[in-house]
């Protein structure tokens, strides 16, 4: 039985990552490469030649492959700036604005927009390659509407009518925990988990789950931050245990803001803030269902249907 023929080269190139597929048409990789090379740390003019290093293969073997680019590649400190689409926003809209790069060693990229959007003091918000991700969950699900969460360095939570982005709300929980765990006096008392020791880092999550639930006034989470450094001086949590009281406060605090009373939602991420995620889920009453670790292909497939390519 013969192998499905590629219909896409799919990059998401990232701020620390960059990840390439040679994509069927299901969205799955029949190759893949990757590599620690974030898009925003290449200097001017690098991005071309970088990229031509990780696909130039594929390029030879199926030469006229679209090539498709979402993530920070697409910003302002990246290859070429692909501008932002204003909420409401579905695949038509992310399509007819896709930036087309004519590259001299590759041929044409084409790299996706990303999103912005305004919270209701007015204040801007914006997302790069959260987008994409989005738009191949919706396909991978099946649906049209819901309530995504995306986790990382900064999560996005975005709310989906009628298979268009309406608004999202962005919040810098990893960057936080961090530059807390890595630089401030909270890390002082930390100790890495320990394999004999996974009580103490659940415990720690736990309590740090609650205590985002118990949380009151605004500055309550500053309050509860500094309770990392005091559960150690006082012993009642090991040091093992103090990373994971910082993490779970903080995604229990973005979930709790994120969800705004929501009961469900759908988590899309890696495999190991998925599962995190969950358990901060199930702990504080939202259900946070699992989407395929490839959305960020089935978006672009999505794209690329929108836009008539073959």
């Amino acid at each position: 039985m013969s192998s499905p023929s590629p219909v896409l080269i799919s990059v998401d190139w990232g701020t620390s990552a960059f990840r390439a597929r040679l994509a069927a048409a299901d969205g799955s990789a029949l190759e893949a490469v990757e590599a620690a090379v974030g898009a925003t740390g290449l200097t001017s003019g690098a991005h071309e030649a970088f990229l031509e290093t990780q696909i130039g293969g594929w390029m030879r073997r199926f030469p006229g492959l679209p090539i498709m680019l979402s993530g920070m590649v697409g910003s302002r400190q990246g290859w070429v700036e692909a501008p932002y689409v204003a909420c409401p926003a579905g695949a038509a809209e992310i399509a007819a604005a896709a930036t087309s790069v004519p590259a001299a060693r590759i041929g044409r990229v084409v790299v996706v927009p990303g999103l912005s959007a305004r919270d209701a003091r007015g204040a801007p918000d914006v997302m790069r390659g959260e987008e994409t991700q989005i738009l191949g969950a919706l396909g991978a699900g099946g649906r049209a509407d819901g309530l995504f969460v995306l986790p990382g360095t900064h999560s996005k939570w975005a709310r989906v009518e009628a298979g268009r982005i309406v608004d999202f709300a962005t919040f810098m929980t990893g960057e936080v925990f961090a530059a807390l765990k890595d630089h401030s006096l909270l890390g002082r008392l930390m100790a890495p988990p320990d394999a004999t020791d996974a009580a103490s880092a659940a415990d720690g999550f736990a309590r740090g789950l609650a205590a985002a639930a118990a949380l009151e006034r605004p500055g309550d989470l500053l309050h509860a931050i500094f309770m990392t450094r005091t559960l150690g001086l006082f012993h009642e949590l090991p040091a093992q245990g103090l990373a994971d009281y910082l993490s779970g406060l903080l995604i229990g605090a973005e979930v709790l803001a994120g969800a705004q009373g929501a009961r469900e939602a759908c988590v899309v991420g890696s495999l190991g803030l998925t599962a995190r995620y969950r358990a901060a889920g199930e702990a504080l009453g939202v259900a946070l269902a699992p989407a395929p670790e490839n959305c960020a292909t089935l978006g672009q497939i999505a794209l690329l249907e929108r836009m008539g390519a073959p």
